[in-house]
C-alpha cells in the first residue's frame, strides 16, 4: 500500500500467485464487497484521486469565500447562501469519490460503485483486447489518469464504445501495466 500526494492509499501487489499459500489471500475492505474466487488475489485497490474534482472544489471554495463576503457585508441570506452552496458541493466531491472502487485482480478489472446500492460492472482479463490510457498535463504532474479497457479495439473520436472506464486513477501507469502484464500471463496460459 502506497501513500499518494493527495492523502489516498493505492494497494499494489505485483507478488506472483504461485509465491503466495492458498491461505494467504490479499482480502482488502473491498475485496470483501467483491466475491472472490478461489485463489483469486487483489492486485490493485484503488479510488479515484481527490484532484479529479478540483474543478469542483474550487467553485465550491468560490461559494464559501462569497458567503463570508456577504456575511462581513451584513447580508444574512447571501452568507447562508454562499456557505450551504460551498458545503453542498463539498458534499458532492466526498460522495462521488466515496462511492467508487476500482480492484485488478489476478483475473478481473472490477469497478464498484453505489453506497447502499451496489453496483459492478467487470471484465476478465482474458477478454481485454483493447487499453487506452488517457491524462492532461494537469494530471499527469499529479500522477492520476484515466484507463480504459474494452472487448474490442477503442476507437478514437466521438464513437460510442461498450468499454469500462477508471477515471481518476492514482499512478494510473503502473495500474495499466499491471493490467497489460497479467492480460498478457492469462492469454499465454502462464498462471
Amino acid at each position: 500500500m502506497s501513500q499518494q500526494r493527495d492523502g489516498s492509499e493505492l494497494v499494489y501487489d505485483e507478488a506472483e500467485t504461485a509465491d503466495r499459500g492458498p491461505d494467504r489471500s490479499n482480502r482488502t475492505e473491498s475485496a470483501s464487497e467483491l466475491s472472490l474466487l478461489e485463489g483469486e488475489e487483489v492486485l490493485v485497490d484503488a479510488q479515484p484521486t481527490w484532484w479529479n474534482w478540483i474543478a469542483h472544489a474550487v467553485v465550491g471554495g468560490l461559494a464559501g469565500l462569497a458567503g463570508l463576503v456577504a456575511l462581513a457585508a451584513g447580508s444574512t441570506a447571501a452568507a447562508a447562501l454562499g456557505f450551504v452552496t460551498g458545503l453542498a458541493i463539498g458534499g458532492y466531491i466526498w460522495y462521488r469519490r466515496h462511492r467508487v472502487r476500482y480492484l485488478v485482480t489476478d483475473r478481473r478489472i472490477v469497478v464498484i460503485a453505489g453506497f447502499t446500492a451496489r453496483t459492478t460492472t467487470e471484465t476478465w482479463m482474458e477478454d481485454v483486447r483493447g487499453l487506452r490510457t488517457s491524462t492532461t498535463a494537469f494530471s499527469r504532474g499529479r500522477g492520476f489518469g484515466t484507463i480504459t479497457v474494452s472487448h474490442a479495439v477503442i476507437p478514437q473520436g466521438f464513437s460510442r464504445t461498450s468499454a469500462l472506464s477508471l477515471a481518476g486513477v492514482p499512478n494510473y501507469d503502473d495500474v495499466a501495466n499491471t493490467i497489460r502484464r497479467r492480460q498478457s500471463e492469462r492469454k499465454a496460459g502462464d498462471y
